[in-house]
Order: C-alpha cells, then sequence, then structure tokens
C-alpha cells in the first residue's frame, strides 16, 4: 500500500537573506535557537536537534520508512546526507562572514544497518584540521546507547562567497 508524506521547508533564498553578514558562529548559533530555519535538505530528510559551537556540530536524525532502500534498511545515502550536513555546519561554524564552503570528498564507513528500530541517531562532526582553503572534519553516528552505525572523515573546501544581489531573480518556478 502506498504511503503518503508531506514536508515544509524555507526557500534556500530567505535562508541566504537570513544569514547574509553573519559569521558562521553566528549562523550555527541562530540555527541552533530556531531563529534560521534549517537548509531544505535537513528539512527533507528530517535532521532535527540541531546544538552547534565552535568547530563542533550535533544534529539529531529519526529514521523512518520512507528513507528505506529496497532491502529494508535506511538507504546509505540518506545517512551519507546526514553525515554531510553535520559535517558542513562543523566547518562553516569556523567561518567569517562572508565565506562559504563546499564538500569535496566523504569517506564513510557504515558500521550496521540503520532500521526504525534504530530509534533517534545522533550525527557528532568535528573540525579536526583547518587551512586556509581546506578544512576535514570528522563524524560519527551513534544511537541512544553508543552503539556506532556509522563513521566519516569529510573534505571541505572554503571560499568567499559572492556579493548577494538584491535584486537576483528568484530560482523558484513561480517567480515568487
Amino acid at each position: 500500500m502506498k504511503q503518503t508524506r508531506t514536508y515544509e521547508w524555507t526557500r534556500p533564498q530567505d535562508i541566504a537573506s537570513a544569514i547574509d553578514g553573519l559569521s558562521g558562529a553566528d549562523v550555527a548559533r541562530a540555527m541552533a535557537e530556531g531563529r534560521v530555519p534549517a537548509a531544505p535538505v535537513a528539512d527533507l530528510i528530517g535532521v532535527t536537534g540541531f546544538e552547534a559551537s565552535r568547530g563542533r556540530v550535533v544534529v539529531g536524525f529519526d529514521p523512518q520508512e520512507y528513507h528505506y532502500n529496497a532491502l529494508g534498511t535506511v538507504h546509505g545515502g540518506v545517512i551519507a546526507t546526514l553525515i554531510d550536513i553535520a559535517t558542513g555546519a562543523a566547518v562553516h561554524s569556523l567561518l567569517k562572514a562572508g565565506q562559504g564552503f563546499t564538500t569535496l570528498t566523504l569517506e564513510i564507513k557504515y558500521h550496521r544497518a540503520v532500521t526504525v528500530n534504530a530509534g533517534r541517531l545522533t550525527a557528532t562532526a568535528e573540525v579536526i584540521a583547518r587551512g586556509r582553503e581546506i578544512a576535514t572534519a570528522e563524524a560519527r553516528v551513534v544511537d541512544r546507547n553508543e552503539r556506532l552505525f556509522a563513521t566519516a572523515t569529510s573534505t571541505l573546501m572554503t571560499f568567499r562567497l559572492p556579493e548577494q544581489r538584491k535584486d537576483a531573480v528568484s530560482s523558484s518556478p513561480d517567480g515568487a
């Protein structure tokens, strides 16, 4: 039987406007306090419970059936996305206003399958090295009993963001 799922997200341009001029630490703090919404991809997969400090981020994730692959476990790509969100946010928390980042590499080791029976999972990411343009972060995904589900290392590139154009045309299909 087919199931239905609906969800809401904040438009990326609205998030960009909300964080314009903020340092990464200020963005992380604002997200943790709920003053700035999560990225749409976080809403898509159900990332919640954002906690942040300089160079470290913790996010929560509750596995659901709609995350499953054909084998009846959470698809590895969903866990990879969870980890990418956490490692990216950890690096972002160290950046100055006007700086951005992108993932260059993401190496994941899956230690056990994730199902809804795992309950709430926590992804914790910490920056372990940072150069002028390249940062490396490590992440762990565990359950409430500290059982390890995945570990990862991510390399990210930091860069200067282009100036925001206040007159930029929306990327939404309806032009709103």
